[in-house]
């Protein structure tokens, strides 16, 4: 008996794939594999830039000499290596989520060591200082002989609109360490002891940060931890320390945009 070709090709478990069928499903294949390659790309580019930070352990661990300041955050000021640098201020954390505020007190207004890892974005860098003795007091304190840091230098009050973030996972712990989707994490990390900052976002340009500060040079209020990861203006007096930016914020001048 010959065999009967009109009636459709259906699939049966059991049995062959019938040819017909299997022209559809590769067809099928290539069209579903397609559309989600393509809503997947979609996706990844309407993500923010995680940005060019990174822990710098290539670099190996960093010992740096210098004095502790305390306000706003710890910051260890360096003196200039060789002719034509200037002194820099460089923010100081601990590992994980926890600041060093408590072991740093201890050696204000002595030359110290520290051992560290840097963590850097674009032009900026925080030093990530390990446990036990990672500070101790200067083994050579005459390389500082001569060196009396800066005075801050005010530029004026100024109004700026920016996202308020955790300066150590934007700086490069974490990528990206900004935005809403961060702040779960970065709430534990200034409520840890993690220095926050304020990032001024410019077009085609890295953004401007500025370790925040409150009013009177300190650290900023408890309140301003509901505003992390989000988009605000804030008014406040800008300094210079070295080559880091203060922002001393009004927490009455937080709005929304």
């Amino acid at each position: 008996m010959a065999k009967d070709t009109s009636r459709p090709a259906f699939f049966v478990g059991y049995l062959p794939i019938p040819r017909p069928l299997i022209a559809f499903l590769a067809i099928s294949t290539v069209i579903i594999v397609g559309l989600a390659i393509g809503a997947g790309l979609a996706i990844a580019l309407t993500q923010p830039d995680p940005g060019s930070g990174r822990m710098a352990f290539g670099m190996g661990r960093q010992l740096l000499t210098g004095f502790i300041d305390l306000q706003p955050y710890p910051v260890l000021r360096v003196a200039p290596q060789k002719d034509g640098e200037t002194a820099r201020s460089i923010v100081l954390s601990g590992r994980g989520k926890r600041g060093i505020l408590g072991r740093a007190s201890r050696f204000i207004g002595q030359p110290v060591d520290i051992r560290g890892i840097f963590i850097i974005r674009d032009k900026t860098m925080m030093l990530q200082v390990g446990g036990g003795r990672s500070i101790r007091k200067a083994t050579k304190p005459r390389m500082l002989d001569g060196f009396e840091p800066a005075m801050e230098l005010s530029l004026g009050r100024q109004r700026l609109r920016g996202e308020i973030i955790d300066s150590k996972c934007y700086l490069g712990a974490m990528r990206p360490g900004q935005g809403k989707v961060h702040k779960a994490c970065a709430g534990l990390c200034l409520m840890g002891g993690i220095p926050p900052m304020f990032a001024v976002y410019r077009d085609n340009a890295p953004a401007d940060l500025l370790l925040l500060a409150g009013p009177d040079g300190g650290p900023i209020p408890e309140t301003f931890l509901d505003q992390v990861s989000h988009y605000v203006s804030l008014e406040g007096e800008v300094r210079r320390r070295d080559n880091l930016l203060i922002f001393r914020v009004d927490p009455a001048s937080l709005q929304e945009p």
